[in-house]
């Protein structure tokens, strides 16, 4: 135990005749648990600077051992070690604070992922995001919903949240395993999986209004999106405009046979039905056609029925069932 300590002080029964306050024992107290290494520097001076009924007390004790040596000569030794004491507190209170930060990934796991999670919520309200795009594309697919349908201020500009600088890959664990990303047209899908990295590597949930002619591609393209779990597909009147290229061909002589649009006939089901890995898959029907024909709701049901049944198979099969 060093000369100058507090448990020293206590044992010529200082504080009590000196009649120090609790602020400066407690202080002084954690003084020493700082020299033994109970505790470092910075939580010494967060006890000075958060309290100044502390600082004052420190300020009063120095004054109090001042007005005792001069009364009493023969307590000089025990009064500059308490004066040195309350010197070195004011001079560890008083040191600048290094820079490094808050060492957050020291904490557990559990408690990183709950504080990216309560981060995502506030941002992303709900389930479903729509991702905002951020150069202007070539679709020309019809757009039914606004632009901010899911979106709040901070949401429109998914450049800016996933810059390499902002936040980390756990950050986009837990974004991508707790929101799906829906998008109005395969084009603009396509165009999001090809330009944005990230979004690509890391997406576990899709929904897709099925329209356009960029439809056939962007399915042949998510197959290949190494960690896509969840695909919603969501059929319209939009989804029977865009034929494959043989029914395409087949209609130009046989028009009256494709006088109505088949599924089957659509473009990009050939490539939907390549798809394998899935654990889930869902089949909707746009908001513009709901409550219409029967068929709409035939066709969802029958859909889900043979997509259901292929896509979750594992990446791995290759045995080509029959349709």
């Amino acid at each position: 135990m060093p000369a100058k300590s507090f448990y020293s002080l206590k044992t010529k029964a200082v504080p009590v005749r000196y009649g120090l306050s609790k602020n400066i024992q407690d202080l002084l107290m954690a003084l020493d648990d700082h020299h033994s290494g109970s505790i470092d520097a910075e939580e010494i001076g967060r006890l000075v600077r958060l309290s100044p009924k502390r600082r004052a007390a420190i300020a009063n004790t120095i004054t109090k051992c001042a007005s005792i040596i001069k009364n009493q000569p023969n307590e000089i030794p025990t009064c500059c070690d308490v004066i040195e004491m309350c010197t070195e507190l004011l001079e560890i209170a008083d040191r600048k604070s290094p820079a490094d930060g808050f060492p957050f990934f020291r904490l557990p796991v559990e408690i990183r992922e709950r504080i990216f999670a309560l981060m995502i919520n506030n941002v992303f309200h709900t389930k479903c995001i729509l991702p905002a795009s951020n150069k202007p594309g070539t679709c020309k697919c019809p757009r039914f919903d606004r632009d901010n349908t899911f979106q709040t201020a901070q949401m429109k500009d998914l450049r800016h949240i996933f810059g390499p600088n902002l936040i980390t890959l756990e950050f986009y664990r837990v974004l991508f395993r707790t929101k799906t990303f829906r998008f109005r047209c395969p084009c603009e899908l396509r165009s999001h999986l090809m330009n944005n990295d990230i979004l690509f590597d890391n997406v576990r949930k899709i929904v897709v209004q099925w329209s356009g002619p960029e439809a056939a591609k962007t399915f042949r393209l998510l197959n290949k999106v190494p960690k896509l779990k969840s695909l919603g597909i969501v059929i319209s009147r939009l989804t029977y405009i865009h034929l494959n290229e043989r029914s395409t061909l087949m209609k130009s002589y046989f028009p009256l046979a494709y006088k109505n649009t088949r599924l089957g006939d659509v473009l990009g089901l050939d490539e939907l039905l390549e798809i394998r890995g899935l654990n889930r898959v869902e089949v909707m029907i746009a908001h513009s056609s709901r409550g219409g024909t029967q068929s709409n709701e035939m066709d969802r049901a029958n859909l889900l029925d043979l997509l259901s049944g292929r896509l979750t198979q594992p990446k791995e099969f290759d045995h080509d069932t029959g349709l």
